[in-house]
């Protein structure tokens, strides 16, 4: 544990040292916001059946669908894109010969990412609260943060594989493609995915980040009475249970594979 603290104490001054990427951050964030909020002023008087289950407001929507992007950007991206820079470094096979163990090493380096993620996804998600006036309690509020952790898992699961085909193929990365690329239009993140032709919508019933942002706004935008958000947390648990050990295993075979073959060091 003091280990994984060391690994999140350096990433971490490393990061408030570039004060000026942080400013372009929060910029970014405020400029995505203003963004998505004109987009719904602009459809503000207007009824769409698609969103009238949450209260017919695209803002709060879109805005509750990006709290959750966060997380899968880190799960999925974050243990491949270390992988690949030690690779590219040089330092991949000199870290994982040090006395610590191999999964201090991979998830060490990644810590303070998943760490970020989780506070950009609660500030996030407060900013939503406060200007759209949702009136969260503290049980939703929980649920809410149970669900960005499962979703989370599910993507670091996804993350293992995805770092495991980078370990053995070095380039091209058909994880990071369906569950990646493909989730952000199928994933109802943006938009609602009942506006695509029935057969696509059966595409998103098998990405985690569709269930992971239905399940935010069905905690914070519909009545209790007629939420549907203990099914879409089925499923995240249900995911994570079978791909969590099956992704853990896909690592430890590419290392094993890796180091046979002597091709650690090779990008």
């Amino acid at each position: 544990m003091y280990k994984f603290f060391c690994f999140l104490k350096r990433d971490f001054f490393i990061y408030i040292s570039y004060r000026f990427r942080i400013m372009l951050g929060l910029i970014s964030l405020l400029g995505a916001v203003f963004m998505f909020y004109y987009i719904g002023q602009m459809f503000q008087g207007g009824f769409s059946e698609y969103l009238a289950r949450y209260g017919n407001d695209y803002f709060a929507f879109v805005l509750l669908g990006m709290c959750v992007s966060t997380f899968v950007s880190t799960g999925l991206y974050s243990l491949a894109t270390e992988v690949r820079n030690a690779q590219i470094q040089g330092t991949l096979e000199f870290l994982l010969s040090t006395p610590s163990s191999t999964n201090l090493v991979l998830f060490g380096n990644s810590i303070w990412a998943f760490v970020k993620s989780f506070l950009q996804s609660a500030l996030f998600l407060g900013v939503t609260i406060l200007i759209v006036g949702i009136p969260a309690t503290f049980s939703q509020l929980l649920l809410v943060g149970l669900v960005l952790i499962l979703t989370f898992l599910c993507f670091l699961s996804l993350g293992m594989i995805s770092a495991a085909f980078i370990m053995v193929f070095k380039q091209g990365n058909p994880i990071n493609l369906v569950f990646g690329t493909l989730s952000y239009f199928f994933g109802g993140l943006i938009f609602p995915v009942e506006v695509l032709p029935q057969p696509l919508q059966k595409i998103s019933l098998i990405l985690p980040m569709f269930h992971a942002s239905k399940a935010v706004r069905e905690i914070l935008l519909v009545p209790q009475d007629q939420s549907e958000w203990r099914v879409t947390m089925t499923f995240l648990a249900v995911f994570i249970l079978v791909l969590f050990p099956l992704g853990f295993a896909f690592l430890r075979l590419a290392l094993s594979r890796a180091k046979k073959e002597g091709s650690l060091v090779q990008f």
